[in-house]
């Protein structure tokens, strides 16, 4: 007896290919399923479409881990019955909602629970699920309608799919009037059942506008960043005022051009063979008065439009003159030259006393 088997080539060639066929031809039903029930109802195909695959990654037998949620669209036992009942008789499916009962604190039940559980199984039933779905956008989209006094959009739809038309018109009026808000203040039963909406990995709490964005831009197709109610502004920097970007500052190619105009004219052009400055000159002293100032210019450029004026002259003042006491000659005199083998004079190195 063998632990292991290798199958026939043929069987591990057709296994796969008969297992993505099975797969896409499940897909394929799904999506026609979801097209019927966006004609039966009225509602945009692409909506239900992108909401089922957010909600189920298009998977009818999907089932949340922290709801009661089940199906394509992921409904709750209280929004499923709710639909149906309302929505049913309408839809081809009044034995259904004949047997659920209406209580007066506005929730569902099924006084026979073969029934009951009969009525929820068929959240599983693409078909059904994506009809049901449709009825119930449309009744989100009036009631988001009136609430917002303007058409609903994608991204608002699906907020009322998830938290309800009125959690959605409570999230959608907060991420106006104040984006910042923590959105499980306002909508803590919601947040309790939908953590992982509410609230990043690291604890911290999502704010209304954050939350809004988060909803909205799946179903609308846009990235969070760019949403209806979010919009964040490009604010313009100091850097784009520079002519070609930043690259040109470490551009080397003389192929590609020099650097762009604005950098050029921060460096003052000094590619373009303008003289360097002249410093200043102590050493050795050529004038005779002893008294004149030493001033170093650059020659003066011809004014141009944008370009940066030359700075003014720099004038600098000469040392002192060496007083004639410690040179042993009069003002003016050349210096005496010492014979050789005489004494020091002495006097040099003595402090002053007296005047």
């Amino acid at each position: 007896m063998f632990l292991f088997t290798t199958p026939p080539a043929s069987t591990r060639e057709t296994a796969p290919a008969a297992a993505a066929g099975a797969r896409g031809a499940a897909a394929a039903e799904v999506v026609e399923a979801i097209r019927d029930g966006a004609q039966s109802t009225g509602v945009g195909f692409d909506y239900l479409l992108a909401t089922a695959q957010r909600e189920s990654a298009l998977d009818p037998s999907a089932k949340a881990g922290t709801s009661t949620a089940t199906g394509l669209f992921q409904f709750i036992e209280q929004t499923w019955l709710g639909v149906m009942k309302n929505a049913g008789p309408k839809l081809g499916l009044g034995a259904y909602a004949d047997a659920i009962t209406a209580r007066p604190d506005g929730t569902y039940t099924v006084a026979d629970g073969q029934a009951r559980q009969a009525i929820l199984d068929l959240r599983r039933d693409p078909k059904v699920a994506a009809t049901l779905a449709g009825a119930l956008t449309q009744k989100n989209r009036e009631a988001l309608g009136s609430a917002l006094g303007r058409e609903p959009t994608s991204g608002d739809l699906y907020a009322a799919h998830v938290l309800g038309a009125r959690g959605a018109a409570t999230l959608i009026g907060n991420a106006q009037a104040f984006p910042a808000r923590s959105a499980a203040l306002d909508l803590p039963e919601a947040a309790a059942a939908n953590r992982s909406l509410f609230y990043e990995r690291s604890g911290r709490a999502r704010s209304s506008s954050e939350l809004y964005a988060l909803l909205s831009a799946p179903a609308a197709g846009r990235a969070p960043a760019a949403t209806d109610l979010t919009a964040v502004p490009q604010a313009a920097t100091a850097y784009a005022a520079l002519d070609g970007g930043l690259r040109s500052l470490f551009q080397t190619d003389r192929r590609q051009g020099a650097v762009s105009e604005g950098v050029a004219r921060l460096w003052q052009d000094r590619a373009g063979g303008r003289p360097e400055r002249a410093a200043p000159t102590y050493f050795p002293r050529s004038d005779s008065s002893g008294d004149a100032m030493i001033a170093a210019t650059e020659p003066s450029a011809p004014a141009e439009t944008g370009a940066i004026p030359a700075a003014a002259p720099v004038t600098v003042p000469l040392p002192p003159r060496r007083p004639p006491e410690f040179s042993g000659q009069q003002a003016g005199a050349a210096p005496a030259r010492p014979r050789a083998g005489a004494p020091l004079d002495l006097s040099l190195f003595m402090i002053r006393s007296g005047p």
